[in-house]
């Protein structure tokens, strides 16, 4: 439930990558008075908590979120570790951001948004590229009308086969749609909202990423109860040394009386280094060419973090202070992205549509 205090303080799950950078956001927050930081790898934790002069750090998320100072959580723990944190904080009614995609048990989804209901706690889930300016003027042309009633889109992303690796390694229930095709999901049922989606039908393959267990792409043609149509597309097939950083991605938006086009594919700032310099999410690869602004969450710059995920992290506490704090996806519209990436896989391996 939302605070009557001009400040609060933020618990931070999980000390891994991007743990650091929603720590690091909270740092440079001025309505953020305390940061208790935790995770159970202790290098990984005493590494961040130290950057970021954290208030307490420990490797119990009971201890960091049960403390009354903390009014805000964030969970940033790998996807496989959402829930018992996300649970904790519900059950407390303190506001939760939690790293898309949300969970991956639609059991487990519901009883954390049963549980904030109970409790008035607010759920939101960390679908970071809404707040790319992009994005954002895209949802406002919607917004005021400008394309008439959307019909058909259609949207792509790719992302290296390097991230693709780290998240296969570290998750062994995700995928590309769960979780990489799930921010076009999001974004799409931003722009159609009103609408809802009734079908879903989807085709995949697995070569690279067969070792793995998993598919190395997928398309998606999704349904809505009006017959508008949405085309989508994930891949983690792109060489470890592409120049994005993390991804590529491409929207249209058709309607009847006004078409959107998004080139997201960074192409517009260039750096030729004379030697390799490594990737922001995966630093064990280098790149010889980088589009500069490629990094999905933001970028460090003179010692500050700055980026999507910085704005996101701020819109969440100004949210929990009630001073504002708008584009947040929330538990219910992450609970519903989950369900149609969920069906898009079953699709895909049974060949046929799923109805929603």
């Amino acid at each position: 439930m939302k605070s009557n205090r001009k400040e609060t303080g933020v618990a931070v799950i999980g000390a891994g990558g991007i743990g650091n950078l929603r720590a690091h956001s909270c740092q440079q927050i001025s309505q953020v008075d305390y940061i208790a930081m935790c995770d159970i790898n202790e290098a990984k934790l005493n590494t961040v908590a130290d950057s970021i002069k954290a208030d307490v750090a420990t490797n119990d998320y009971r201890k960091a979120i049960l403390d009354d100072r903390v009014g805000a959580v964030i969970i940033s723990t790998d996807e496989e570790n959402h829930y018992e944190a996300a649970m904790l904080a519900a059950e407390l009614g303190k506001s939760v951001l939690i790293e898309k995609p949300f969970v991956l048990d639609l059991n487990e989804a519901d009883k954390i948004l049963n549980k904030a209901e109970e409790t008035g706690a607010e759920i939101f889930v960390g679908y970071t590229q809404r707040f790319r300016r992009k994005f954002l003027l895209a949802k406002e042309a919607v917004r005021k009308g400008q394309l008439g009633d959307i019909v058909f889109a259609m949207g792509k992303i790719y992302v290296t086969r390097a991230v693709g690796e780290a998240v296969a390694a570290r998750s062994p229930n995700t995928t590309p749609s769960i979780n990489t095709g799930t921010y076009l999901v999001d974004l799409m049922l931003w722009y159609m909202e009103g609408k809802t989606p009734v079908e879903v039908y989807a085709k995949s393959g697995s070569n690279v990423f067969k070792p793995y267990n998993r598919d190395d792409f997928q398309w998606m043609l999704v349904t809505f109860d009006d017959g508008a149509v949405v085309s989508l597309g994930t891949s983690w097939l792109q060489p470890r040394h592409w120049p994005a950083y993390t991804a590529t991605m491409e929207i249209d938006l058709q309607g009847t009386t006004g078409c959107l086009s998004i080139d997201d594919a960074h192409r517009d700032v260039v750096l030729v280094p004379n030697e390799p310099i490594p990737c922001p999410y995966t630093p064990q690869h280098e790149v010889s060419v980088a589009f500069l602004g490629s990094a999905m969450p933001g970028d460090f710059v003179l010692g500050e973090f700055f980026g999507p995920m910085k704005e996101e992290t701020d819109a969440f506490i100004r949210h929990t202070l009630g001073i504002g704090g708008v584009g947040l996806t929330t538990g219910k519209e992450a609970r519903q992205i989950l369900a149609l990436t969920m069906a898009a896989d079953r699709s895909a391996k049974e060949g046929v549509p799923i109805k929603l």
